[in-house]
C-alpha cells in the first residue's frame, strides 16, 4: 500500500485511550473541550504531532514516567495539512505517556465535524441541536486526534449539556450527574477500540421509540421530540435484520446497544457510526398514511446497508482510505442481501442491477474513472472516492463473486475475514486471501483484475451453430466510451467469470475466461430449432457488456417481448443496448429498435432502467428539430404499460406494482401525454383540498406532472404546501416538483430560495441538480451556481457526494461552447474536492458531442419513419 504522498501522521507516536468532555453551546454555537489522551510512545522523541483543524487549544500539557505534567515549547499549526506539532522541551522515551489538552471550536454550519441542525418542532418554535459527521477527516474539527481509521483507540466520552436535552453516542450511558444548575455531564461507558470517523455524539432535545432484540441488544430510534412514532417501522426492521446480521457473520453484534438517529440536517443519506448511526430524516422515517412503498424501501435498504458496516468498516477496519470500498461495497452488497432476505418479494437482486450494477458500469466506462483500489494521498482526495466505483462496482464484483465461488464457500470465508482481523484493520489482500483459502480457487489472480485497473470489458460474441450444438466464440477488449471520439482500443485483460445459457436450457455453462478470447460449447437441452437463442451473462452476475452480432440480437427479441427471458437478463440487453450506442459501437437507432420490444413489459425495475436509458436519449435531443417525434417515441413505448397499470392500485397488487406505476405514469406525462398531464391536475386539485385524496405512491408524480404545466398560482400553491406540511418526505418531494415548471421566472425563483432557509441545506443540491434536469432550466441551473458560487463553496467545498453531485450538472450540456464555458469556469475557481467529477463531466460533455455528431442524422430520419 504505497503511502509515500501521503499527509499521515508520524509512526513515532499512537494513542490508546481517548478521556474526553465536551460542553455545546447551543446560544453562541461554540463548543469548549477538554481531553486527555493516553499515547504509547514507540521511538523517542522530542515532537509529537496529531491532527487539528479549526479548534482553537487553550492549554497542552504532556506527561509521562509519573513526571508532573509540562507544557511543550511551542504549538505549531498547519493548517494545510489539518495538524498541530507540540515542540517538546525534553525529549519524551519510548513507552506509555498521557497528553492533556483545553480547547474550544465553534458548531459550524457546514454539517461537518461538529455541527449545528435547525428544525422547527412540532409547535413551530425554532431549535437547534448539536451532532458529529467524521468520515473521512473531520474528527480533527471536534478535537485532536490522530485522525487516521489504522490508530484505533478507545473513548470515554464526557457531553456536559442543559439538564432538559437528551445525549446519545456510540455507547450505553454509564452515569449522570448535575455540574451546576440547570447542566448535567452525561458519561458513556468506554468503547471498544474503534477508528476516530466512527465516533459520534448528539445533543438535542431527542425523544426515541426503543425495543431489545432477541439477543439482548437495546436497539432505539431517536428522532425530535414529536416525530418519535415515525421511527417504528425502522425499529422493527432494525430488529429483524440484526438477527439476519448475526445469524450470516457468525459474529454477534458486539456493542450493547444500537441507535438510530434522524438528524435535521445531514450531508451523507446515513452515516455508520458504530453503535449510532446516524441518517437523515428521509432516510430514517416513516409515516404510515404518508410514505410511500418507495420510501419504505429506500429505508429498509440505507438501516440494512449501515448496520452491514457495524461489521464491515466498524469491526474491521480498512487499513487506509484507498481501501474504502472494503467498507463500502460490502455493505452495498450485504445490505442488499439482507433486504432480499427480509422482503424476497421487493426482488432485490434485479432492482440492484439499476441501483448498482448499472450505475457503475455507466462511470467505469469513462476514461476519467479509477480503480476500486485507489490511493489517495490526502483528504481531497479521499472525499472523492465516495462514488459509483467504491461503492458499486465494488458491491458488483462481490456479487459476481459470490456467484462464481458459490454461497457457501463465499460466506465461510467471510467469516474467516471477519474473526482474523476483527477490533483491527485490513487490507483488500487480506479479503481475498480469506476467500481463496476458504474455497480452494484462485481469487486472489482472478480479483486482482477487477480491483487495481479502471473499467471492465466488454464481450464480443460470435456464434458457430452445429447439429447438436452451439460455439459461442467471446472476444473481450476494454469497453470505453471514448470509443466514439476515435480513441484505440487499450490492451487490458480480465479474468472473466462468464456463463451461457439457451433458451432449451436455463443450466448455464461457466468458464472463467483467462486470456483473450475463449470458446463455450453449449448443447442445448432440445435443440434444433434456428431460433435457439442464446443468453451470455445469464441474470446479469457479471460485471462486463456484451455485443451480440445481429442475428443473435434479433432472436432475443421475441423472449424480450413475451418476458420468456427472465426480468434481470431483459434489464441487461436493453442497458448494453444503450451503452453500445453511447460509445458507437452501434447506431444509436439500434437501441431505439431493441427498446420497442419493451412496450409489453410488467417488471418495474426493467422498466426503471429502460426509462433512464431513454431518458439519457431525450436530454440529448432537446435542441434538436425533431424533438417532439422523439417525445411521441417516447410516449409510444409507456402508454401500452400505463393504461394496463393505471393510476390506482387494485386488489392483490404488491410492493413492485406500486414501483411501476410511478415510473410509467411519470415517464408518460414526462413525454407529453395530454391525458396524463389532465389527470394530474385534476389529482394535484384534489390533494390541495385533503393530501390523503392522493396515495402517496403517486403524490410524487402527481405533483412533478401538475408542475409540468402548471402556473403562477400552482407554484405558489406547492410552496405554501412545502411550509405547511411536517414531513420531509413530502417536502422533497414538493421540492423536487417545485423544479419541473417551464416557467424560466418560477425556475428563477426556486433557484433563489434554494440558497435560503426555506430549503435545507442538504437539499439544495437537490433543488438545483433537479432544475438542470428541465429543459427550460438547464443553462440557467449552471448560471446560477456559476454566479452564486462563494456561497456553494462555502458550503460544500470540502467534498462529498453532494458537491459531485453539484459539479455534475454540466454533465448533460453538448456543445462546444458550453466545453469551453464549463472548462474555464473550473480553471478559474479550482475545485480539489471534485476535480474527478469535473473531469469526467467535461468528458461527458465531449461523448455528447460526438454521439450527436454521429447519429443526428439518422435519427431525425428514424423518427420520422
Amino acid at each position: 500500500m504505497a503511502r509515500s504522498n501521503a499527509v499521515i501522521l508520524p509512526p513515532n507516536v499512537k494513542p490508546t485511550r481517548y478521556r474526553l468532555t465536551l460542553e455545546p453551546n447551543l446560544g453562541d454555537f461554540t463548543f469548549t473541550g477538554e481531553e486527555t489522551v493516553d499515547i504509547e510512545v514507540l521511538e523517542a522523541t522530542d515532537e509529537i504531532t496529531l491532527n487539528s483543524a479549526e479548534i482553537a487549544i487553550q492549554s497542552c500539557a504532556v506527561s509521562a514516567g509519573g513526571q508532573a505534567p509540562t507544557s511543550p515549547r511551542d504549538i505549531v499549526f498547519d493548517q494545510s495539512n489539518e495538524t498541530v506539532t507540540l515542540k517538546l522541551e525534553n525529549e519524551l522515551p519510548a513507552g506509555p505517556a498521557r497528553l492533556e489538552f483545553k480547547f474550544t471550536g465553534e458548531l459550524n454550519d457546514r454539517l461537518r465535524g461538529f455541527y449545528r441542525s435547525h428544525y422547527r418542532d412540532v409547535d413551530g418554535n425554532e431549535q437547534y441541536l448539536a451532532t458529529t459527521q467524521f468520515e473521512a477527516t473531520d474528527a480533527r474539527r471536534a478535537f485532536p486526534c490522530w485522525d487516521e481509521p489504522s490508530l484505533k483507540a478507545t473513548f470515554d466520552v464526557t457531553l456536559v449539556i442543559p439538564t432538559e436535552l437528551v445525549a446519545v453516542s456510540n455507547m450505553p450511558v454509564a452515569d449522570q450527574r448535575e455540574v451546576r444548575p440547570g447542566v448535567t455531564a452525561v458519561r458513556f461507558e468506554e468503547s471498544p477500540v474503534m477508528s476516530t470517523y466512527l465516533l459520534a455524539f448528539v445533543v438535542g432535545d431527542l425523544a426515541k421509540v426503543e425495543q431489545k432484540a432477541a439477543d439482548g441488544t437495546l436497539i432505539r430510534v431517536w428522532t425530535t421530540r414529536g416525530k418519535e412514532e415515525q421511527g417504528r417501522y425502522a425499529l422493527e426492521t432494525s430488529v429483524d435484520l440484526l438477527a439476519y446480521f448475526n445469524d450470516y457473520f457468525g459474529i454477534p453484534y458486539p456493542l450493547p446497544k444500537l441507535d438510530h438517529l434522524a438528524i435535521p440536517d445531514f450531508a451523507a443519506g446515513a452515516m455508520e457510526n458504530w453503535g449510532a448511526i446516524a441518517y437523515r430524516e428521509i432516510a430514517l422515517l416513516i409515516d404510515e398514511r404518508d410514505s410511500s412503498a418507495g420510501s419504505r424501501q429506500r429505508v429498509a435498504s440505507i438501516i440494512s446497508h449501515e448496520m452491514a458496516h457495524m461489521w464491515f468498516g466498524d469491526l474491521v477496519t480498512m487499513a487506509w482510505w484507498s481501501d474504502l470500498w472494503l467498507n463500502e461495497s460490502f455493505a452495498s452488497w450485504m445490505g442488499d442481501k439482507a433486504v432480499d432476505h427480509l422482503f424476497p418479494e421487493w426482488e432485490m437482486w434485479t432492482q440492484f442491477l439499476t441501483a448498482d450494477t448499472n450505475r457503475a458500469l455507466s462511470l467505469d466506462g469513462l476514461k476519467n474513472s479509477h480503480p476500486i483500489e485507489q490511493e489517495v494521498n490526502n483528504p481531497a482526495e479521499i472525499g472523492q472516492l465516495f462514488d459509483a466505483i467504491s461503492y458499486s462496482k465494488g458491491a458488483s464484483i462481490i456479487r459476481m463473486l459470490e456467484h462464481f465461488m458459490g454461497e457457501d464457500p463465499f460466506r465461510a470465508g467471510l467469516h474467516q475475514y471477519l474473526t482474523a482481523h476483527e477490533h483491527a484493520n485490513a487490507r483488500t489482500q487480506d479479503l481475498w486471501s480469506a476467500l481463496g483459502d476458504a474455497s480452494g480457487l484462485p481469487v486472489v489472480d482472478i480479483m486482482d483484475t477487477w480491483v487495481k485497473q479502471t473499467g471492465y470489458p466488454v464481450l464480443e460474441v460470435e456464434t458457430t451453430r452445429h447439429a447438436d450444438a452451439i460455439d459461442v466464440g467471446l472476444k473481450q477488449k476494454k469497453f470505453a466510451y471514448e470509443r466514439i471520439l476515435g480513441a484505440p482500443d487499450e490492451d487490458t485483460l480480465w479474468r472473466v467469470p462468464v456463463g451461457v445459457r439457451t433458451a432449451s436450457d436455463a443450466e448455464p455453462r461457466s468458464v472463467v475466461m483467462e486470456g483473450r478470447e475463449s470458446t463455450i460449447r453449449v448443447e442445448p437441452a432440445s435443440y434444433g430449432s434456428p431460433d435457439e437463442w442464446i443468453k451470455v451473462n445469464p441474470l446479469q452476475t457479471g460485471f462486463y457488456r456484451v455485443r451480440y452480432p445481429a442475428d443473435e440480437l434479433t432472436k432475443l427479441t421475441e423472449p424480450i417481448r413475451n418476458r420468456v427471458l427472465p426480468a434481470s437478463d431483459r434489464l441487461g440487453l436493453q442497458n448494453d443496448a444503450y451503452a453500445l450506442a453511447r460509445a458507437g459501437h452501434v447506431p444509436a437507432t439500434d437501441f431505439l429498435t431493441i427498446a420497442e420490444s419493451y412496450r409489453d413489459e410488467t417488471d418495474a425495475s426493467v422498466c426503471a432502467d429502460l426509462a433512464a436509458n431513454l431518458g439519457g436519449v431525450d436530454v440529448l435531443l432537446w435542441d434538436e428539430p425533431f424533438y417532439a417525434r422523439a417525445q411521441a417515441f417516447g410516449r409510444s413505448i409507456f402508454q401500452p404499460i400505463a393504461e394496463r397499470i393505471g393510476w390506482d392500485a387494485k386488489r392483490g397488487e404488491g410492493h413492485l406494482d406500486a414501483l411501476l406505476r410511478s415510473t410509467v405514469l411519470s415517464q408518460l406525462g414526462g413525454y407529453g401525454d395530454e391525458a396524463t398531464l389532465q389527470e394530474a391536475r385534476a389529482r394535484f386539485e384534489a390533494y390541495l383540498d385533503d393530501r390523503a385524496k392522493v396515495h402517496p405512491d403517486i403524490r410524487g408524480v402527481v405533483l412533478g406532472l401538475a408542475a409540468q404545466r402548471g402556473d403562477r398560482s400552482t407554484y405558489d400553491a406547492m410552496w405554501h404546501q412545502h411550509g405547511d406540511v411536517p414531513m420531509e418526505e413530502e417536502k422533497v418531494r414538493l421540492l423536487v416538483a417545485l423544479s419541473r415548471f417551464e416557467q424560466p421566472e418560477l425556475l428563477a425563483q426556486t433557484l433563489q430560495r434554494s440558497l435560503s432557509d426555506d430549503v435545507r441545506t442538504h437539499d439544495t443540491i437537490t433543488v438545483v441538480a433537479s432544475v438542470s434536469g428541465n429543459r427550460a432550466g438547464r443553462d440557467m441551473a449552471w448560471d446560477f451556481l456559476k454566479d452564486n458560487w462563494d456561497e456553494f463553496h462555502r458550503r460544500y467545498s470540502e467534498g462529498g457526494f453532494g458537491l459531485m453531485r453539484l459539479v455534475s450538472i454540466t454533465s448533460g450540456f453538448t456543445s462546444q461552447e458550453r466545453w469551453e464555458d464549463v472548462e474555464r469556469f473550473f480553471k478559474d475557481h479550482p475545485t480539489p474536492a471534485a476535480e474527478r467529477s469535473i473531469r469526467q463531466s467535461l468528458e461527458r460533455i465531449k461523448l455528447n458531442i460526438a454521439w450527436l455528431e454521429r447519429n443526428r442524422d439518422d435519427l431525425a430520419k428514424w423518427f420520422v419513419g
